[in-house]
């Protein structure tokens, strides 16, 4: 039985040497994809020069002297709107443009004047007050220039990423590969059916819809290979399947201890795979087992119960998956333990926690009494893991704990304050 730390080592290592492949992804598909190289601006944003609100372009020299009781009066010579293409003649001493929002800005111009500001009459116009150069213009290039990187390799996409590369005109962008996974059910007992009536002795596979969940919001590609009774024969055909697929990480569900029934790691043998670890020093899920399939595709063989399966895709999987696109490690955020905590020493614990935020945007972690391995309550009541090392014992109330929300991204709550362990 190894640490939890040193497993997570050996499963990084691993899986970055089964680095994915990289295709180019159109705008829409994006969220949640990984960026694979460098994108680079391949023009200005603004693109030119152009008014930030409707009024009137002109000279700020020509305004230096308005005020209420002396005003300046303008003659406007034109009129520019938005995607006006034309060639403007440069303004001369005495005149003005009228300009609407996002028009470009004529030649000689270097302010615009808000129309609120101004009493226009004909082709005159009045102003009372002073312009300072640069007043309510856009510049080019004030957002991007050509040339600067708009998203950096290894950034995890999302719609505000989509907005930049729109409004570039870049269309796609090289990303990692979505990771295959495949997904396989062990247990005689398991009901996929989800309509189906219970016969005795049967239970509804739980695990199965919540990992093809929760492993797709990871950024995993996951087919299920089904559910196999606790048949090592069977399980082995399953995995001899999922081999001749292009397999990233297979995953399995249930027959991982000690039992009679506890086939996985003996059937993993009989097959030539490199069994890296079975049992980690962790509460729940210590049966965790890790190999490299004889295909090069990761597994990981995670307890059956509820508990213990999310906490294996949570703090083992998901980190290989953040490998395999070349991400760095996640990092734990921490938070103040709300009420005493006791845990026996020796095995690092997650426990399900409802995370708090107070009002000096500080986060506060309470962890939830019951929660045995088998128990699903927990997660409806709350939104994240506390992570409990090895070596503690005790934690009084207003200790600081490390916390992990439960996907990829922060908690559903203010990050002001927020700091890392």
């Amino acid at each position: 039985m190894i640490a939890y730390e040193e497993a997570v080592g050996i499963i990084r290592a691993e899986a970055a040497e089964n680095s994915l492949e990289t295709e180019d992804s159109a705008l829409f598909a994006l969220p949640g994809r990984v960026c694979a190289v460098d994108v680079i601006s391949p023009v200005l944003n603004q693109p030119f020069d152009n008014a930030a609100m409707d009024g009137y372009a002109l000279r700020a020299e020509d305004l230096a002297a308005a005020a209420n009781d002396n005003p300046v009066m303008l003659e406007m010579i034109a009129r520019v709107v938005a995607g006006d293409g034309r060639a403007f003649k440069a303004l001369r001493q005495g005149e003005c443009y009228e300009i609407m929002t996002g028009a470009p800005l004529p030649p000689g111009c270097d302010t615009v004047v808000p129309v609120e500001n101004t009493v226009k009459s004909g082709a005159r116009v009045k102003f009372t007050m002073r312009a300072e150069q640069g007043d309510n213009i856009r510049c080019a290039g004030e957002d991007f220039r050509a040339g600067d990187v708009v998203i950096g390799k290894d950034i995890i996409l999302d719609g505000g990423h989509i907005l930049a590369l729109a409004t570039l005109g870049v269309g796609a962008v090289r990303v990692f590969k979505r990771p295959s996974v495949a997904l396989i059910s062990t247990g005689r007992e398991i009901v996929d059916d989800l309509s189906a009536r219970l016969d005795p002795g049967q239970i509804y596979n739980s695990t199965k819809p919540y990992l093809e969940s929760a492993l797709s919001g990871a950024g995993g590609d996951v087919r299920s290979f089904g559910t196999v009774a606790d048949d090592p024969a069977a399980f082995k055909r399953k995995l001899r399947d999922i081999m001749d697929h292009k397999t990233d990480i297979a995953v399995s569900t249930g027959a991982v201890s000690a039992g009679a029934h506890d086939f996985v790691p003996s059937v993993l043998k009989d097959l030539g795979a490199e069994i890296f670890f079975h049992k980690v020093a962790i509460r729940p899920g210590k049966p965790l087992v890790f190999a490299r399939l004889p295909s090069g595709a990761l597994f990981f063989g995670l307890p059956g119960n509820p508990m213990a399966s999310a906490a294996g895709l949570r703090f083992f999987i998901q980190p290989a998956l953040h490998a395999l696109r070349g991400l760095s490690p996640e990092q734990p955020y921490c938070a103040v333990l709300e009420a005493p905590y006791r845990k026996k020493r020796g095995l690092t614990q997650f426990a399900r926690a409802r995370i708090l935020c107070g009002g000096n945007a500080v986060l506060y972690a309470d962890i939830l009494p019951r929660q045995q391995s088998f128990m699903v309550k927990p997660f409806t009541d709350t939104n994240g893991w506390a992570i409990v090392p090895a070596e503690t014992e005790n934690i009084a109330a207003g200790e600081k704990i490390r916390i992990m929300p439960d996907g990829n991204g922060p908690f559903h709550l203010r990050k002001d304050g927020i700091v890392r362990c």
